[in-house]
């Protein structure tokens, strides 16, 4: 069978496999061969295994995919969660959810729906994965090698999100799932909903048309405790020079988090030769939290204080007068994303043409209103001897308004918005020769438009009286915060639903200043221009079993980007700059097959990703009393990087298989801040910008295997595995430390181990993820100096249980996070504890009916 239509199989399967449906027969008019595929049965979790191995295997790029009903088989709630047990990937945490997603240990990925270019607005360039719900997905395909065709932008990897489309089914489809999911820690419970109904029929002298709705709605309560012990700093206490926190941090976040997702698809196949689409595609995911919060700040002196022996940090310290702050917190987020599109493709004979028109916009705002009350508190101790620090209050009554002498304001917005029109044209034409297959062309054109007008609005008016706050206040509700600890509690808080209406706040408690309108020296507006074109050619050597792709793209890219700088009246002023660059990126990809089911693979590439919108930002704030300033820098060069891959792989059976891949990068300008001296109107300043400067390399390898063991006897032979390895070591030039450190974010070994069970009725899945311990931030302290923060290795497990009543109805339950893990910090050292997080451990029940 020709790679084209192997690939075609693949994604035909795609469409049946995610959901679990029964196909006699596959719809072949799509094939490029116009070849019968067959008929083709496609049941249960191994015919997914089988589908995403056999799109690993025939993709010409080091590739890892995952097809929907791997995602379907465990409570996977987000895109995020999906791409976790994807091997070399890497993600962070928050309020339970998966947030961002590193490859390899690059953050700097390029993520495309259907191909398309794909963003979430904010400071950066990536898509906020936890947007995604995962049931709108067909499969998720994780590029980790470069071609000609695919976008450029990630010098991590690319990330391509599959959805369904009418013609990926044999005929009509309606599928409907409900799940109850609830958490222990919030307890509350919320029900998610999702929804596919897909037809496709033929009309008399117009060809065959296609129609799909897709619509997914989840609600998903939370709660996230967090105590964060303070940055160390040098005190004398009793005649000794000893290194302390600078106070304490606890927080409850708790809410709920609102994720909706819809696909509408039509679709139309006028003859064989012309297929031609229309897709639009909604996300958005909007949370509404709450959290009570305390915060302790240490004073100059301490009365008593013990150290761990050997060393100068602290092991118990008590702080008398400490000042104090209480908040309730109202912090509510919405990320808003839709999509456009359409295009088509046409044959004839050995000629391929593809074109696709898109318009994508993306929203996204932060409401942060906090009302504090402000005191002192008699003794504040803090216990770091134990797994997790211990804080207590005594001689102060914190549920009583007289211990609080002030009350105030915390207010925030900050709004990012884009768009991005984009059109490309693609052509292939079949040669079939002894050396070259095929040669493909492509053009594309598209701008971006970047805004965070009228920039972050910040309001912290001057404190009122305490008592001025009495009719909004309570007690903080939290009883249990960080199960198994000793905590602050009791204390009083501001109501955070009273916080929502700011201005009804400042009424309230008399504050005479208005909220500012804008920031303008926070505002920054970028128009990006990227002209791009490609040629590859696809190579097959008759006397060899070695195939691949070999080609070139260049981009053009052209930066337009405004902001203000602080006048010398005092005021602010408009500021612009502009750039352009051009990149040649060229890429080859090597396959070889060894022996049958075993092949090595060979890649090199150039790659680059332009720098985040805000340090693109020309705006420019000075202090003329200090003589000091910061900015943005629009003259930052892309990041760009050479790669180098080399795998083995061998397919053993249907859907089991086993492979290494080794790997390294060659990155160069990874953007820090550095301060320089700049003179402006007259008078020279210190001014901190970013710039290019650091290089890195990134090197390691990964291992991955997964097989189901059939030759075992009776019930056992349901039992299989999936288990992957990465190891990563990387380094780069830290200032702050003048040291070489890791790159932040990036555990240098993780894995997953997937247990699975598919027998009869009955499929299972006990899913455990874990990553090693990282730097997460660098930080500069007096009397002590650079200072590196670690978060320590930790594990997630997951697991679902499936039930197929009959090929129309399943139930499952779910679980996620059910070891509770408890997530830690530390400064340096890990008789320094920084930060302890903790989140709720969910359960979740699903029906889903097949109509």
């Amino acid at each position: 069978m020709a790679y084209r239509d192997k690939q075609a199989l693949a994604f035909a399967c795609i469409g049946l496999a995610s959901l679990g449906v029964r196909a006699q027969g596959v719809d072949t008019s799509a094939s490029t061969q116009g070849e019968s595929l067959g008929t083709i049965v496609v049941v249960g979790k191994r015919a997914s295994l089988a589908t995403a191995q056999e799109i690993k295997r025939e993709k010409l790029e080091i590739v890892d995919s995952v097809v929907a009903e791997d995602i379907n088989k465990l409570p996977d709630i987000s895109v995020t969660d999906a791409l976790q047990r994807v091997t070399g990937v890497q993600v962070a945490r928050d309020r339970g959810d998966g947030t961002s997603v590193a490859i390899r240990g690059l953050t700097q990925i390029e993520t495309t729906l259907n191909g398309r270019e794909v963003f979430t607005a904010g400071n950066g360039r990536n898509l906020e994965y936890a947007d995604i719900p995962a049931e709108m997905l067909a499969g998720i395909d994780v590029y980790k090698t470069s071609a000609a065709n695919l976008l450029e932008g990630g010098i991590g990897g690319l990330v391509n999100l599959r959805t369904r489309r009418p013609f990926d089914f044999v005929g009509g489809q309606a599928i409907a799932s409900v799940r109850e999911i609830r958490g222990d820690l919030v307890d509350k419970g919320k029900t998610q909903y999702s929804m596919l109904l897909s037809n496709r029929w033929k009309a008399a002298g117009f060809g065959e048309f296609g129609a799909l709705l897709s619509v997914a709605v989840q609600d998903r309560a939370f709660r996230e405790d967090l105590k964060s012990i303070g940055n160390p700093v040098v005190r004398s206490v009793g005649g000794q020079t000893v290194i302390a926190p600078n106070g304490t941090l606890e927080a409850a976040s708790f809410g709920t988090r609102k994720r909706r997702g819809g696909d509408l698809v039509l679709q139309w196949r006028p003859n064989s030769a012309l297929d031609l689409y229309a897709e639009a595609n909604y996300s958005e995911l909007t949370t509404i939290q709450n959290q009570y919060y305390l915060q302790a700040s240490a004073p100059a002196t301490a009365s008593a204080a013990t150290t761990i022996p050997g060393t100068q940090d602290i092991q118990s310290i008590t702080w008398t007068n400490a000042s104090l702050t209480t908040a309730g917190v109202a912090r509510d987020t919405i990320d808003r994303n839709s999509l456009v599109a359409l295009g088509g493709s046409w044959n004839h004979d050995d000629l391929t043409i593809k074109a696709d028109l898109s318009y994508t916009k993306s929203h996204n705002f932060l409401h942060y209103s906090a009302l504090t009350l402000g005191g002192t508190v008699a003794e504040l101790t803090q216990d770091l001897s134990g797994h997790i620090p211990a804080t207590a209050v005594h001689g102060t009554d914190l549920s009583n308004l007289a211990s609080f002498s002030s009350a105030g304001i915390w207010y925030a917005t900050r709004p990012f918005d884009g768009e991005l029109k984009a059109g490309r044209i693609d052509g292939e034409y079949r040669l079939a020769g002894d050396v070259i297959d095929s040669v493909a062309a492509g053009l594309r054109l598209a701008r971006r438009h970047a805004t965070d007008a009228p920039g972050q609005v910040a309001f912290f008016p001057a404190t009122v009286a305490a008592a001025n706050a009495a009719p909004l206040l309570m007690v903080n509700p939290i009883s249990n915060f960080l199960p198994g600890s000793t905590s602050i509690g009791g204390y009083l808080v501001g109501d955070p639903n009273a916080a929502r209406n700011t201005e009804a706040l400042r009424q309230t408690l008399g504050i005479a200043d208005t909220i500012p309108a804008d920031n303008p020296l926070g505002t920054w507006d970028i128009t990006e221009d990227t002209h791009s074109a490609y040629v590859m050619a696809t190579i097959r050597a008759v006397a060899l079993p070695l195939d691949g792709n070999v080609g070139v793209r260049m981009v053009q890219t052209r930066e337009l980007v405004s902001g203000y700088r602080t006048a010398p009246s005092g005021g602010t002023a408009p500021i612009a700059d502009n750039n352009r660059y051009l990149d040649t990126l060229p890429s080859l990809n090597l396959r070889y097959q060894l022996a049958k089911g075993l092949y090595l693979r060979g890649a090199a590439s150039k790659t680059l990703t332009r720098p985040d919108f805000n340090q693109m930002s020309p705006s420019l704030t000075l202090n003329p009393i200090q003589l000091s300033g910061s900015a943005g820098n629009p003259d930052l060069r892309p990041v760009r990087a050479d790669n180098f891959d080399l795998a083995l792989e061998w397919y053993f059976a249907k859907s089991s298989s086993a492979y290494l891949t080794v790997f390294n990068k060659k990155v160069d300008g990874f953007v820090i801040t550095r301060s320089g001296l700049e003179s402006h109107d007259g008078l020279t300043y210190t001014v901190s910008r970013p710039q290019n400067a650091n290089t890195a390399d990134v090197n390691g390898f990964e291992v991955g295997y997964q097989q189901f063991y059939d030759f075992l006897p009776g019930w056992l032979s349901g039992l299989g595995l999936q288990a992957n390895y990465t190891y990563v070591d990387s380094k780069t030039k830290d200032n702050t430390l003048n040291q070489e450190v890791p790159l932040q974010n990036l555990s240098r070994n993780s894995y997953n181990v997937v247990l699975m069970y598919e027998k009869g009725p009955v499929s299972g899945r006990l899913a455990y993820n874990w990553r090693d311990k990282f730097l997460s931030a660098v930080g500069y302290y007096a009397g002590i100096g650079g200072v590196p923060t670690y978060v320590k290795a930790y594990g997630w497990l997951d697991a679902s249980l499936t039930y197929r009543w009959n090929d129309k109805v399943s139930f499952s339950l779910e679980g996620l996070n059910l070891t509770r893990t408890v997530r830690q910090s530390y400064w340096g050292v890990e008789s320094r504890p920084n930060s302890t997080w903790i989140n709720d451990r969910q359960i979740g029940a699903t029906a889903t009916i097949r109509f």
